[in-house]
């Protein structure tokens, strides 16, 4: 049984895809440039700013070549990290996320949508349930955090 019943806006969908594919059409020299200050030196990515649902700290993002690379770069500083993609590799966002703790502190899961392919996750250490809904699909895995940095990779 699904946590969400939502569909992902089309239309958003399309520019996404299209914004991405743009940026993949560039090559991987421009993906490893930096982006240039106003002064002309080149200045780091920033990263979203953090949203807090419950007990639940998440950045999503990774829309652009910079953003992406700069949320890639800080996966290891989050105990879970979450990727969300076509089979085929093409990002997407709008994804509808439901994070449920297990075992015997099991609470209402903490919901938030996903508004870039990408979400670094600051949670307690402990077991979740990672619900993920896309396209009309929904997938749902089992981690573990609170010993180094985990990943989830979700294909729609």
């Amino acid at each position: 049984m699904s946590l969400f019943t939502s569909a992902v806006p089309r239309a958003r969908h399309a520019a996404l895809i299209a914004a991405l594919a743009g940026a993949a059409l560039a090559g991987p020299s421009f993906a490893q440039q930096p982006a240039e200050s106003a002064a002309g030196t080149a200045a780091p990515a920033a990263i979203p700013a953090a949203q807090k649902q419950g007990g639940l700290e998440y950045r999503c993002g990774g829309i652009g070549i910079d953003e992406s690379t700069a949320m890639r770069a800080a996966m290891k500083d989050h105990p879970l990290s979450l990727l969300f993609a076509a089979p085929g590799g093409a990002y997407q966002a709008d994804v509808q996320v439901a994070v449920q703790p297990e075992g015997g502190n099991a609470g209402q899961p903490m919901r938030f949508t996903a508004n870039g392919p990408i979400c670094l996750v600051n949670l307690p250490a402990g077991k979740y349930a990672v619900e993920a809904t896309a396209a009309g699909k929904t997938q749902r895995q089992s981690v573990t955090v609170g010993m180094g940095a985990k990943s989830l990779d979700f294909r729609f």
